[in-house]
Protein backbone atom coordinates (compact mmCIF):
# COMPACT_ATOMS: atom_id res chain seq x y z
CA UNK A 1 0.00 0.00 0.00
CA UNK A 2 2.94 2.50 -0.26
CA UNK A 3 1.63 3.65 -4.33
CA UNK A 4 0.62 7.07 -4.43
CA UNK A 5 -2.75 8.08 -6.01
CA UNK A 6 -2.91 10.91 -7.86
CA UNK A 7 -6.84 12.39 -7.17
CA UNK A 8 -6.75 15.10 -9.43
CA UNK A 9 -6.69 13.97 -12.75
CA UNK A 10 -6.86 16.91 -14.98
CA UNK A 11 -8.94 16.88 -18.61
CA UNK A 12 -8.11 18.45 -21.76
CA UNK A 13 -10.44 18.42 -24.90
CA UNK A 14 -8.15 17.24 -28.25
CA UNK A 15 -10.85 17.39 -30.27
CA UNK A 16 -15.03 18.00 -30.87
CA UNK A 17 -17.19 16.51 -33.26
CA UNK A 18 -20.48 17.91 -34.45
CA UNK A 19 -22.12 14.34 -33.97
CA UNK A 20 -21.44 11.81 -31.30
CA UNK A 21 -20.85 8.94 -33.88
CA UNK A 22 -17.64 9.82 -35.13
CA UNK A 23 -16.12 11.13 -31.27
CA UNK A 24 -17.07 7.11 -30.39
CA UNK A 25 -14.61 6.50 -33.53
CA UNK A 26 -11.82 8.11 -32.16
CA UNK A 27 -12.18 7.27 -28.88
CA UNK A 28 -12.00 3.59 -29.39
CA UNK A 29 -9.30 4.29 -31.84
CA UNK A 30 -7.20 6.33 -28.48
CA UNK A 31 -8.56 3.37 -26.07
CA UNK A 32 -6.89 0.75 -28.25
CA UNK A 33 -3.47 2.62 -28.40
CA UNK A 34 -3.79 2.72 -24.30
CA UNK A 35 -4.98 6.29 -23.81
CA UNK A 36 -8.24 6.51 -21.75
CA UNK A 37 -10.64 9.06 -22.75
CA UNK A 38 -14.28 10.30 -22.36
CA UNK A 39 -16.59 12.14 -24.02
CA UNK A 40 -18.44 14.79 -22.67
CA UNK A 41 -21.62 16.66 -24.10
CA UNK A 42 -22.95 13.73 -25.83
CA UNK A 43 -26.52 13.19 -24.61
CA UNK A 44 -27.11 17.19 -24.46
CA UNK A 45 -25.91 17.27 -28.66
CA UNK A 46 -27.53 14.19 -29.65
CA UNK A 47 -30.85 15.13 -27.92
CA UNK A 48 -31.13 18.72 -28.71
CA UNK A 49 -28.94 18.51 -31.48
CA UNK A 50 -29.42 22.76 -32.62
CA UNK A 51 -27.91 23.30 -29.19
CA UNK A 52 -24.50 21.29 -31.01
CA UNK A 53 -22.80 24.92 -31.71
CA UNK A 54 -23.93 26.41 -28.11
CA UNK A 55 -22.33 23.68 -26.86
CA UNK A 56 -19.18 23.48 -28.58
CA UNK A 57 -20.39 19.87 -29.80
CA UNK A 58 -19.36 16.43 -28.50
CA UNK A 59 -15.89 17.11 -26.92
CA UNK A 60 -12.99 13.94 -26.84
CA UNK A 61 -11.62 14.38 -23.62
CA UNK A 62 -8.00 12.98 -22.37
CA UNK A 63 -5.70 13.21 -19.16
CA UNK A 64 -3.79 16.40 -19.52
CA UNK A 65 -0.19 14.20 -19.44
CA UNK A 66 -1.89 11.99 -22.54
CA UNK A 67 -2.93 15.31 -24.49
CA UNK A 68 0.57 15.36 -27.48
CA UNK A 69 0.12 11.58 -27.65
CA UNK A 70 -3.52 11.63 -28.40
CA UNK A 71 -2.81 14.52 -30.65
CA UNK A 72 -0.17 13.13 -32.86
CA UNK A 73 -2.38 10.13 -32.99
CA UNK A 74 -6.01 12.65 -33.82
CA UNK A 75 -3.87 14.36 -36.66
CA UNK A 76 -2.66 10.69 -37.61
CA UNK A 77 -6.50 10.06 -38.11
CA UNK A 78 -7.11 12.94 -39.94
CA UNK A 79 -4.76 13.60 -42.46
CA UNK A 80 -3.92 9.69 -42.71
CA UNK A 81 -0.37 7.64 -42.76
CA UNK A 82 1.51 8.10 -45.60
CA UNK A 83 3.46 5.26 -48.12
CA UNK A 84 6.16 5.50 -50.24
CA UNK A 85 6.62 3.23 -52.73
CA UNK A 86 4.39 0.58 -50.66
CA UNK A 87 6.20 0.42 -47.42
CA UNK A 88 5.34 2.16 -44.51
CA UNK A 89 7.24 5.04 -43.39
CA UNK A 90 7.09 7.46 -40.12
CA UNK A 91 4.44 9.49 -40.05
CA UNK A 92 5.02 12.97 -39.01
CA UNK A 93 1.65 14.71 -37.96
CA UNK A 94 1.94 18.52 -39.17
CA UNK A 95 2.54 21.15 -36.34
CA UNK A 96 3.07 24.83 -35.89
CA UNK A 97 5.43 26.44 -37.25
CA UNK A 98 5.41 29.18 -35.06
CA UNK A 99 5.14 27.44 -31.62
CA UNK A 100 5.49 23.28 -32.52
CA UNK A 101 1.93 22.38 -31.43
CA UNK A 102 -0.07 19.70 -32.69
CA UNK A 103 -3.23 20.92 -31.20
CA UNK A 104 -4.46 21.86 -35.09
CA UNK A 105 -7.82 22.68 -36.28
CA UNK A 106 -8.41 22.21 -39.64
CA UNK A 107 -10.74 23.26 -42.23
CA UNK A 108 -11.01 22.23 -45.85
CA UNK A 109 -10.97 24.80 -48.95
CA UNK A 110 -13.34 24.21 -51.15
CA UNK A 111 -14.81 26.59 -54.14
CA UNK A 112 -16.29 26.89 -57.27
CA UNK A 113 -13.13 27.77 -59.74
CA UNK A 114 -11.07 24.97 -59.06
CA UNK A 115 -14.48 21.92 -59.84
CA UNK A 116 -14.59 24.32 -62.79
CA UNK A 117 -11.16 24.12 -64.17
CA UNK A 118 -11.28 19.73 -63.45
CA UNK A 119 -14.60 20.06 -65.05
CA UNK A 120 -13.82 22.09 -68.17
CA UNK A 121 -9.81 21.35 -68.26
CA UNK A 122 -9.42 17.93 -67.20
CA UNK A 123 -7.00 19.54 -64.15
CA UNK A 124 -7.17 17.05 -61.11
CA UNK A 125 -8.46 18.69 -57.73
CA UNK A 126 -6.23 18.68 -54.87
CA UNK A 127 -6.91 18.73 -51.28
CA UNK A 128 -6.39 21.88 -50.05
CA UNK A 129 -6.66 22.35 -46.10
CA UNK A 130 -6.29 25.26 -43.91
CA UNK A 131 -4.93 24.73 -40.56
CA UNK A 132 -5.06 27.26 -37.50
CA UNK A 133 -2.83 26.37 -34.75
CA UNK A 134 -5.35 26.25 -31.26
CA UNK A 135 -1.90 27.37 -29.29
CA UNK A 136 -0.92 30.23 -30.75
CA UNK A 137 -3.42 31.05 -33.57
CA UNK A 138 -0.97 31.10 -36.49
CA UNK A 139 -3.02 30.08 -39.98
CA UNK A 140 -1.83 28.45 -42.99
CA UNK A 141 -2.38 26.40 -45.76
CA UNK A 142 -1.55 22.82 -46.29
CA UNK A 143 -1.83 20.89 -49.86
CA UNK A 144 -2.54 17.51 -50.09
Amino acid sequence: MDEEVDNNIILVTVATFPEAIEAHIYRSRLENEGIPSFIADENVVSNQPWHSIAYGGVKLRVRDRDREKALALINEIRYGAETLTGDAIDYQAPECPVCNSLNLKQKPISGIWPLIKSILFLYPMRTRVKLTCLSCGYRWQLDK
